[in-house]
This record gives structure tokens, sequence and C-alpha cells, in this order.
């Protein structure tokens, strides 16, 4: 009997070491797939990323599929909750019917959200390549650029104009992606050019590899002194999607890289700055896109 419950013992204590070891096996499979990056974002070029807030939403995919046509190699997703940012955009499902649309397209996420630790895995689920967030919308900004990688996806961190570069100096090695908004996301208003022209500057210096994007309002008269300071992605709105020749809306603005200027570059400087006043009215859900 002794022997029969010594036996009975070691076949239980076999079975639950067992099924740990296979737990512990589908985790960390579970864990090498969800890590995957699904595409890399590249070297850092010139790039024109239309914010999908602006396109007419009755026919979204034909509107994104024309600017992927047009050269345009990002989708900008600015998703706001209402909480953060004083205005609602939409959300994953939105997200997802792009992805739909241009299968093959760099979908960048930017979510204006309160908590967006508690966002990354349905817009990962949707399809975006790369999430950023603004750090002051979470107390752990680190451990949420690391689930943002660790869902497959690229992560950013957003700087409005009240964000200085230092405070997010220790988060640039995490992240691939700075975004600089240009306006105070939500609100309109002034257009804090000069300032995101230097933040822009800072960032390069410090990150040379790093996808600089800047957003709010950004159209070929300040493309120039953006790209000049070192941005590579530029975040369209109504510039892309109000444009009947959309083709060469994205050739003016990304012919300004300062590789294919030369010597018209301080030319073009010249005629740039700031852009005023954000309209009122630019987008009802969205006017920083």
């Amino acid at each position: 009997a002794t022997a029969a419950r010594t036996t009975g013992g070691l076949k239980a204590q076999f079975l639950i070491l067992a099924t740990a070891a296979a737990m512990i096996s589908k985790a960390a499979a579970l864990t090498s797939t969800v890590t995957k990056q699904r595409v890399a974002l590249g070297a850092v070029r010139p790039i024109v990323a239309p914010s999908v807030a602006k396109a007419n939403f009755l026919k979204l995919g034909e509107e994104l599929e024309a600017c992927t046509a047009a050269g345009c190699e990002w989708l900008h997703c600015s998703v706001q909750d209402g909480v953060f940012v004083p205005k609602v955009s939409f959300g994953a499902p939105v997200v997802s019917a792009a992805r739909k649309a241009c299968p093959d397209t760099v979908i960048d996420v930017k979510l204006g959200c309160i908590d967006p630790e508690n966002r990354v895995a349905e817009f990962a689920a949707a399809g975006a390549d790369a999430i950023s967030f603004h750090p002051e919308a979470t107390k752990q900004p680190a451990a949420v650029a690391q689930r943002i990688r660790d869902a497959g996806v690229a992560p950013g961190i957003v700087l409005n104009p009240g964000t200085a570069v230092a405070s997010v100096a220790p988060l640039l090695d995490m992240v691939d992606i700075a975004v600089v908004m240009l306006v105070s996301p939500g609100h309109g208003g002034p257009k804090y050019t000069e300032l995101a022209v230097e933040k822009v500057k800072a960032l390069r210096a410090l990150r040379p590899d790093l996808h600089i994007s800047v957003d709010g309002g950004v159209n070929a008269k300040l493309a120039p002194e953006l790209l000049r300071a070192g941005a590579n992605v530029l975040v369209a709105g109504g510039a892309i999607f109000k444009a009947d020749d959309k083709k060469a809306v994205v050739a003016e603005l990304i012919g300004n890289a300062p590789h294919k200027r030369g010597r018209d570059i301080q030319a073009a400087d010249n005629n740039s700055g700031p852009g005023g006043a954000a309209s009122s009215f630019e987008d009802d859900a969205c006017p920083d896109a």
C-alpha cells in the first residue's frame, strides 16, 4: 500500500511538472509570436503621413488608397478620447478599416488618451504598425513603451508644445518615433512652429536614427523649415485630402527635403515660418490633424 501511494504521488508530481512545463512552453511561444514586429519602419527618410481624421469616412477605403497611390508611405490615425484630449475622434474599428484598405502601408497611431497602456492591445490587434502616446497620460511611460514593443508594434512618444525634450530624453532609447506637436491636441489655437523646430533639432541631435514626426497643420509653407531641422515624417491632413492632385502635393512637401533641395535651401527657409493660428473649424474632431 505504501509503495502504491509513493508511485501515485510520483505520478501526480510528474503530471504537475509536465503541465507546468507545457504552460511555460506555450507562454514562451505566444511571447515570441507577439513580439515579432509586422513591418520595419526602415531608415529615416522623408515621409508624408496623411491624417485619417481628415478623410471622408463615407468613402474611407477609396480615399486612403488614393493617398498611398500618390506616394504616402504612412497613414496617421489620431485617436482622441474626449478626456486627455477634449475632442473625440475615432477608435480601433477605423484603424482596422484602414489596415484592410491599405495592407502594405504603415499605420501610425497616436493615442491621445489617458492610461494608454490599456489601449495598446486593441490597436495592435486592429493592425497598427506604430503606436505613440503622451508621457503625461500615464504614470509609467517606460512600461507603456515596452508594452507597445511587446505587442509587436513600434513605440513612439508625443511631445506637446508644453513637453520639454529633456523630460522625455530617458525614453528616447526605448522608442522608434517622436511626434512633435505644432499645436495643443484638440484645442487648435496658435501654432508653436518655432518651438517645434527647436525640439526637432534637439531630438535629431540625440537620436540620428529616430523617426521624427511633426503634426498639427503641416503644409508646403512649413515643410522646408521642419525638414531642415531634422523632421522626416510630415503629418498632413487637409493639404492631402482636399487636393485633387495628391501626388503633386506629396511631391511638393517632400521635394523640400534637404537632400533634394540643393542650393535653394536658404531661399526656401526664408519663405517659411510660423503659420499663424490653426483654424478653429479646420476639423471638428481633430483640429491638430
